[in-house]
C-alpha cells in the first residue's frame, strides 16, 4: 500500500477483520488515480474484486480531499452487499434507501439504477453535482438511448467509475458508448473514435496500438492471470436413471419438439418456446407443466392437452431424490442452482418437508427479501436455491459447494454461477456437483461443457468473448436446439456437440493468441453510427 495516503486508517481496519487486498486490486487503483484522471472503466473477470478496486480508490480520493459528496448505482439485488462491503472493508456508511430531500443532501448515496432513474429522483441528482460517482454491472449503460445511460450522462460529477465484467465486444457503437461517459474529452464523437482505430482505407490498427488505447480508459485483469491465488475447483458427475413415469414423459415431449422444430426450422419463427420446454424438460416435471399450462394450443397444436397431463402425473422427481440424499448426506452448506423458480419451489418445499433449513434467492424478491434470505444462508441455513437471475452479481465465497441441478445451456452462464463462489477470498476448494439424467440431452450438454471444454475444473479466458464471437451468426442456445432437435440419433447428436466443442477450441485458442480482447483478429467491422 505505498503510496496510499488512505493506509493509516485501512490498515487497523483491514488487520483486525482480516481483510486481503491482492497486488492487481492495488494496482488498478494506483493506475486509475495516477494514469486515468479518476474516470475509468473497471472491466475485471468475474471474481476479482471490482468493489475493492473502486473502494480503494474513493478512500484514496478521501483521504486526499478531493471527494466528499459520493453516488454509488448498483442493481437493486446488490445494494445490501455494496453497503455491507463499503462499510466493513472502508468503514464508509453509505444512505441506501434515498428518498426525497435525501437525495439532495445526504453526502454519501448508494442506490439502485431503477431508483435512481425514477422522475422524481432523476430531477433531485441533476440539481446536484457529485465528486465522484460509481456504477456496478456498467455494461447496462451500453445504449445511449436507454433512461440508464442518460441518467449517468446526466450527473454532474468530476470523477467516474464504471464497473464491469463484460465489456462489450467488437460491437464499436457499443464500446464507444462506456468510454465515452468515461472520458468524453478524448472521444467527443464516435467517428473520432472509430477513426482512432483505423489507419488508411478503414483497415485495423495493429494490436498494440489498439491494446494502448484501450489502456487509456480500461483495465481488464484476467482471472487466468490470478489463478495462484484461487483454490481448485473439485468436479462430482452424479448421473441418474429416470423413473418409468419421467422416461415416458420426457420421450413424448422429445417427439412433439422435434417434429415441432422441423415444422419451425424454415421460418427460423418460434423456436425459443422449444428451448425452453426441452431445457425445462431435462429439469423437473414441474417446470414444464407450468409452461405447458400458460402455453396456447397454437404453439403445441392438439398434443398440448395430452402432454399437460402426462406432466401433472409425474408428482415425484428422481433427480430430487438425489439431492435430498445428497443433503441429508452431510453438514456443510450448499448452493444449488436452477433456472426455473418452479423447480425451485418445489425443491424448497422438499427441503423443509425433510427438515432442512433451505432458503430461496431469485430475481422476484425485493431487495429486502433478498438481503433477508442471504442473512438467513450466512447464520447457518444449509441449503440455498438460487435462479441464475437472483445469483448474479452475489458475493457467495463463505460457501464452496454447489450443485447445478440443471445446466443452462450457455457456457457463459455456468461459469458466472461457478463465479459466486470461486472468486477472491475463497479459502476452500470449490467442490461443484453436477446432477444430470442418462440418456438426455442433459448428458449430451455435460459432456460437451465438461470433457471437451472443461469448463468445471479449469478457468476459461475471456471465455465472454468466445462464445459472442460464436454467436454472430446464432445463438448457442439455437446451435444446440438444432443439434438437438435436428438429429435423427443419439450418435448424431454426440457428433454435432462434437463439432460445437471444437469449434469452441479453435476460438479459444485464436483469442489467446490476441494481444487485445475487444476485437476481432481479421479487424474492426464497418463504419456504423451509434443507435
Amino acid at each position: 500500500m505505498q503510496g496510499f495516503r488512505c493506509w493509516k486508517q485501512l490498515g487497523p481496519l483491514w488487520c483486525q477483520a482480516g481483510v486481503r487486498v491482492y497486488p492487481h486490486q492495488m494496482d488498478s487503483a494506483r493506475r486509475v488515480l495516477e494514469e486515468m484522471g479518476c474516470r475509468a472503466i473497471l472491466a475485471d473477470e468475474v471474481g476479482l474484486g471490482k468493489t475493492v478496486e473502486a473502494g480503494l480508490v474513493l478512500r484514496e480520493l478521501m483521504a486526499r480531499g478531493q471527494v466528499h459528496k459520493v453516488l454509488a448505482l448498483v442493481p437493486a439485488s446488490l445494494v445490501g452487499q455494496w453497503a455491507e462491503e463499503l462499510a466493513g472493508k472502508f468503514a464508509l456508511d453509505f444512505c441506501t434507501r434515498p428518498r426525497g430531500a435525501q437525495w439532495l443532501e445526504e453526502p454519501r448515496l448508494l442506490a439502485s439504477l431503477d431508483r435512481a432513474k425514477r422522475q422524481d429522483a432523476r430531477r433531485l441528482l441533476a440539481l446536484r453535482r457529485f465528486d465522484l460517482v460509481i456504477v456496478d454491472e456498467a455494461h447496462h449503460l451500453k445504449n445511449h438511448r436507454t433512461r440508464n445511460y442518460q441518467l449517468v450522462e446526466g450527473l454532474a460529477t468530476r470523477f467516474l467509475l464504471l464497473l464491469t465484467a463484460t465489456p462489450v465486444q467488437n460491437e464499436l457503437p457499443e464500446l464507444y458508448n462506456l468510454v465515452h461517459l468515461a472520458q468524453p474529452e478524448r472521444f467527443p464523437s464516435y467517428l473520432r473514435f472509430y477513426g482512432a482505430l483505423t489507419a488508411r482505407r478503414g483497415q485495423a490498427k495493429n494490436a498494440g496500438e489498439l491494446h494502448e488505447l484501450l489502456d487509456r480508459v480500461m483495465i481488464r485483469h484476467r482471472r487466468s492471470e490470478v489463478l495462484g491465488q484461487l483454490p481448485p475447483r473439485r468436479v462430482s458427475l452424479l448421473p441418474l436413471e429416470l423413473s418409468a413415469a419421467e422416461r415416458e414423459l420426457y420421450q413424448e415431449v422429445s417427439r412433439v419438439l422435434r417434429r415441432e422444430y422441423r415444422r419451425r426450422s424454415g421460418s427460423g419463427a418460434g423456436l425459443l418456446s422449444l428451448i425452453t420446454l426441452q431445457r425445462e424438460l431435462c429439469s423437473s416435471s414441474f417446470a414444464l407443466q407450468a409452461t405447458l399450462e400458460r402455453m396456447g394450443e397454437e404453439v403445441l397444436g392438439g398434443a398440448l392437452p395430452q402432454l399437460v397431463r402426462r406432466a401433472a402425473a409425474v408428482r415425484e422427481n428422481r433427480k430430487a431424490q438425489v439431492l435430498e440424499d445428497l443433503v441429508r448426506g452431510g453438514a456443510e452448506q450448499l448452493i444449488v442452482f436452477t433456472e426455473y423458480r418452479a423447480t425451485q419451489e418445489h425443491l424448497s418445499h422438499r427441503m423443509k418437508a425433510a427438515g432442512r433449513r433451505a432458503v430461496v434467492f431469485h430475481g422476484g424478491l425485493s431487495a429486502h427479501e433478498r438481503n433477508r434470505a442471504l442473512e438467513e444462508f450466512r447464520r447457518g441455513a444449509q441449503v440455498l436455491i438460487a435462479t441464475d437471475a437472483g445469483g448474479q452479481g452475489l458475493n457467495l465465497q463463505f460457501c464452496h459447494r454447489m450443485i447445478n441441478y440443471d445446466l443452462p445451456w450457455n457456457p457463459m452462464r455456468v461459469e458466472q454461477r461457478i463465479g459466486r463462489v470461486h472468486r477472491l477470498g475463497q479459502e476452500q476448494p470449490v467442490e461443484i456437483f453436477n446432477l444430470y439424467a442418462r440418456e438426455t440431452v442433459e448428458e449430451h450438454i455435460l459432456h460437451l461443457l465438461h470433457r471437451k471444454i472443461d469448463l468445471f475444473r479449469r478457468v476459461v479466458g475471456e471465455l465472454d468473448v468466445i462464445i459472442e464471437r460464436l454467436e454472430r451468426q446464432r445463438s448457442f442456445e439455437g446451435r444446440v436446439l438444432e443439434i438437438v432437435l435436428g438429429s435423427q440419433a443419439p450418435e448424431e447428436v454426440q457428433l454435432g456437440m462434437e463439432r460445437l466443442g471444437d469449434e469452441v477450441l479453435r476460438v479459444r485458442r485464436r483469442v489467446a493468441r490476441e494481444l487485445t480482447p475487444a476485437w476481432p483478429a481479421e479487424g474492426l467491422p464497418p463504419f456504423v453510427a451509434p443507435c
